[in-house]
């Protein structure tokens, strides 16, 4: 029988098949317009029309923690559906695998499966209302023992060539263990973020932006950790029935320092660089 570590591995290779044979061939639907994703990390308010299906992959690589060697990459894929009545649902197939050391001569790597599952519900619109609005909520289980839960409020405007998104974010994250023949849990981990970001359309099949990320690190006790401020540009190519953004977001600044966050970035838990794909098609 297969153990959980394994598999893990076989989906992994998995995803990187995937991602060699579909891309190509999903490249040659030129017809009609996808869903407007402008940005790798912001969200918008837009939602599919009802019936409108898309298939999405999301690769993203993190690397560089102080004074040991770590890379991870997330991997994604969404199927995306329109329910009309401005709502929209998206189911997930997530995969994690990290390389990291624990001595200066050895590796050791990790892999967590996990599913989880979006909703959006579009309150206003961003190109007919002053600010466009939306409300998130996602849950997800990661590694068979860990509980995620995230909600978002979504602001956004479109105005000519030039679109703005504020998102205000919460996320909680809670451990369950079998012990003693019974289910046991410490308090989760919570985080808050405010992500930033603009964009201007330089062609309707192109355009470049930026997206800043400020994330707020709560810990079991409610100690307010860290507040960590990311940023860097967005590129977002888009022909016909596909669109492909790519965005790369290092660490800036640590905007609150504590005695388990002292220095100007928080390299102990968090990774220095943060590269991510995003990469969609109209079904």
């Amino acid at each position: 029988m297969l153990k959980y570590n394994q598999l893990c591995e076989i989906i992994n290779n998995l995803y990187m098949k995937i991602n060699l044979i579909f891309f190509p061939f999903l490249l040659t639907s030129l017809m009609s317009v996808v869903q407007d994703r402008y940005f790798a990390r912001a969200y918008t308010s837009n939602v599919l029309p009802k019936g409108t299906i898309d298939l999405e992959f999301w690769h993203t690589s993190r690397f560089e923690r102080k004074d040991q060697f770590y890379f991870a990459q997330d991997q994604r894929i969404e199927f995306e559906a329109g329910l009309g009545h401005n709502i929209q649902t998206s189911l997930y197939l997530n995969n994690n695998h990290v390389r990291f050391s624990e001595s200066k001569d050895e590796t050791t790597t990790k892999s967590e499966l996990g599913f989880s599952n979006e909703w959006k519900w579009k309150l206003f619109d961003p190109t007919v209302n002053k600010v466009g609005f939306a409300l998130y909520g996602e849950w997800g289980i990661k590694g068979g023992d860990e509980l995620e839960l995230e909600a978002k409020l979504i602001f956004d405007k479109i105005f000519d060539k030039h679109i703005y998104v504020f998102n205000a974010v919460y996320e909680y994250e809670k451990e369950f263990e079998w012990k003693n023949n019974q289910i046991e849990s410490e308090q989760g981990n919570q985080t808050t973020e405010f992500i930033v970001a603009y964009q201007y359309l330089i062609k309707p099949t192109f355009g470049l932006g930026f997206e800043i990320q400020n994330e707020n690190a709560i810990t079991n006790d409610n100690i307010w950790e860290y507040s960590l401020v990311s940023g860097g540009p967005t590129l977002n190519f888009r022909q016909g029935k596909w669109f492909a953004i790519i965005n790369y977001l290092p660490q800036w600044s640590n905007l609150h320092k504590t005695a388990s966050a002292p220095f100007n970035k928080v390299l102990d838990r968090k990774e220095n660089h943060n590269v991510r794909l995003v990469f969609g098609v109209n079904l």
